[in-house]
Order: C-alpha cells, then structure tokens, then sequence
C-alpha cells in the first residue's frame, strides 16, 4: 500500500472537519448516505501509522462517500490515522485513501472481530474518489 495522499479541495462534500476532538467523533454527524454491503465479498487492508508497514485484512459493512463501517481482528483506537485499501464490491477494484477511526463499536453489544467505524480524510487521487462515488451512484446497493 502507498503512504502518499491527496488533500481532498476543501469546497468538496468530502472534505474533513477541523474538529479532532474524539468526543466528537462520536456523535453522528453523517453527511453521505450509507449503502450496505456482503461483507465477506468487501475486503479491506489497512495500515496504522504504529504498524511497522503489516497490512491488516478485514472486511466493511457499509460504506459511504465519506466514511465506512468494517472489522478487524483487533480493534484500533479512536482518532488513529490510517491508510485504507477497499475492495468494491462487483467489479469496482480497489480505492486507496486515508482516514482516521471515529468509533469504535462496544465490544459488548458487538461480540467477535471489533467493527469500528472510519472518517475519510483523503484519497490516494482524484480517480480512487471519483471511483468510489461513481460506484456510489449505480445503485445497485442497498441504503443501510
């Protein structure tokens, strides 16, 4: 996986909040619609900064043009960078970008692999973004 990204224009509906605070993260603030996907066909691979350059696999659960829903084997904390490679779903290919964990869902009430959830902050370039909502607008997925 590539470490290099793009800032997103600020004027785009994709662009990160100023806001770090990782109380607020919390909050659902949703700006996207959410489009639900077969998670064992939409692999994942993400890279934290403290990693040492292991990818970790997964899988999302639903995914939006501005965040997605997936699980690792081990959780991450909430407000860690990382880099994310998606695999959409169909024949979509894979779309590189960069984000950061905004929840991190109780393992209690959400037993096995930990799902959390990711803000995007970037893409690796404008084709993975236009990809990513062109694949979006298709319809062929379900709103979550």
């Amino acid at each position: 996986m590539r470490a290099a990204f793009q800032c997103l224009n600020p004027s785009s509906p994709l662009a990160t909040s100023t806001d770090n605070d990782p109380m607020t993260a919390l909050a659902d603030q949703r700006t996207s619609e959410r489009y639900g996907v077969h998670a064992p066909y939409t692999a994942v691979r993400v890279e934290t900064r403290s990693g040492a350059g292991v990818p970790l696999e997964g899988h999302a659960y639903d995914i939006s043009a501005t965040g997605l829903r997936f699980e690792l084997d081990e959780g991450l904390k909430v407000g860690e960078p990382l880099s994310l490679e998606l695999l959409l779903p169909g024949a979509g290919g894979w779309v590189r970008l960069a984000g950061r964990v905004v929840r991190l869902f109780d393992e209690a009430d959400d037993p096995g692999p930990r799902r959390m959830a990711l803000h995007v902050d970037s893409f690796e370039n404008e084709s993975h973004r236009e990809r990513l909502l062109g694949h979006l607008d298709r319809g062929y997925l379900m709103m979550a």
